[in-house]
């Protein structure tokens, strides 16, 4: 009774903390809307993009051991790991920007600059710290902190890109900089809440070649880091290629309906996954029908609690977008209406996507996101090679997209199953 009494806690915690950020980020957008072309929504798209891409695997996903860790001392020195990490790799990745003039900005968002290269790294960088940071948040249950930090993320990122907006030196990067401005203050007040906390005393000598660290979590950097990259990908594909096969009016148009519905669905599932990671890991071994339980109770209600305001929502997309953001934005509510029934699937599934971690699956997941990821490109790559239309280019990747979510549904359940089989065999013997 207790047990569930604290998962409700945090959960509550968590949601309320995503939902405030995300009311803040839906206030501000019809502001936005006005203020910023679709183009340069497209570029801010591409930019972010590849941030989200590249802040997963800075820290070539030690962050996941850290609710693993065998005491807070040793998750205390896989955080720091983590953070020396990030900060080495992003440097490199300005060098070489610096002395060869390379970036993958100017590759997909078409322009790039000094300052520009400077806020992307700043951003790859605060959004891999916050990841880490959240995940030891996450092993001493000190959820309050990441809600404060999510909120804080959404109301710097607002407030900086509506002041850039009427600044003419700025107003053309103005949302890429409110982005990185956004992730500074969230990686910021996470760090604080982590370097305060008493269990992380004398974990800062943390060398980056820690033999105890790569020798036992050395899976996560040789098999979860190529797993997570190839699932960023697949994620951000849409947004990069639409931009690159069509225009960047159509990746803006695009990411207006992810920033509307994908992220605040994003956002949601991802802090039911860290209740839900932070209770799995703590009973997969010894009771893994909790597990079980758990894993359906929260996809259920999220499918019950998701279809009818999806449904009203696809039905009204092309009128609501054009009321609430402009003219200009119609055609995003189109893309809704063929992206809906994807959405359910990924709020249903999402929140309990890191399961094949937990069931100890890398390879499997690793296969998973392989798979996934050739799928999509495909798609995009065969529409663009038959001349398909950005709508029905969609169309197929919702389909696709679907199926990905319904086999990580099933093959989660069969092997949360296995580990039930596993403990009662062990029991009995």
């Amino acid at each position: 009774m207790r047990r569930a009494t604290g998962f409700k806690k945090h959960l509550v915690t968590l949601v309320s903390g995503n939902i405030v950020a995300q009311v803040i980020t839906f206030a501000a957008s019809p502001l936005l809307t006005r203020m910023y072309t679709p183009e340069q929504f497209g570029e801010y798209a591409a930019f972010i993009s590849l941030v989200s891409i590249l802040a997963v695997v800075l820290g070539l996903s030690f962050e996941k051991c850290i609710p693993l860790a065998f005491n807070d001392k040793v998750a205390g020195q896989i955080t720091v790991l983590c953070l020396e990490l990030a900060g080495g790799i992003t440097v490199i990745l300005f060098a070489i920007y610096c002395l060869f003039g390379w970036s993958l900005v100017a590759t997909f968002v078409g322009r790039t600059s000094v300052w520009i290269e400077i806020s992307f790294c700043l951003s790859i960088f605060c959004a891999s710290a916050a990841q880490s940071l959240n995940f030891w948040h996450i092993r001493v249950q000190r959820f309050t902190s990441t809600s404060r930090a999510k909120i804080g993320q959404s109301a710097v990122n607002v407030v900086t890109q509506i002041g850039l907006s009427g600044m003419r030196n700025w107003s053309s990067v103005g949302l890429q900089f409110g982005d990185t401005a956004g992730r500074f203050a969230a990686a910021w007040m996470q760090f604080w809440s982590f370097a305060r906390h008493h269990r992380v005393r004398g974990v800062w000598r943390t060398k980056p070649w820690n033999r105890y660290i790569w020798q036992k979590f050395y899976r996560y950097p040789l098999y979860t880091s190529f797993s997570v990259l190839l699932n960023a990908v697949a994620l951000q594909m849409p947004v990069l290629l639409l931009g690159k096969f069509f225009s960047t009016a159509v990746s803006g148009n695009f990411m207006l309906t992810q920033k509307m519905v994908g992220i605040p669905i994003t956002i949601i599932a991802t802090a039911l996954a860290q209740v839900f990671y932070s209770e799995a890991s703590r009973h997969i071994r010894k009771e893994p029908n909790k597990v079980l339980f758990l894993y359906k109770k929260i996809t259920r209600t999220l499918f019950l609690v998701g279809v009818v305001p999806f449904a009203i929502v696809a039905f009204f997309g092309p009128a609501l977008f054009e009321w609430l953001f402009g003219a200009d934005w119609e055609t995003s509510g189109e893309y809704l209406q063929i992206l809906a029934v994807a959405f359910l699937a990924q709020l249903v599934v999402l929140p309990v996507s890191q399961v094949l971690y937990i069931t100890d699956n890398q390879l499997v997941q690793i296969g998973w996101d392989a798979c996934r990821f050739v799928s999509f490109f495909l798609v995009f790559w065969l529409a663009s090679a038959y001349g398909l239309s950005a709508k029905s280019t969609l169309l197929l990747y919702a389909i696709v997209a679907m199926a990905y979510y319904a086999a990580l549904y099933l093959l989660g359940l069969y092997f949360i199953k296995r580990k039930i089989t596993c403990r009662k065999e062990a029991i009995w013997t």
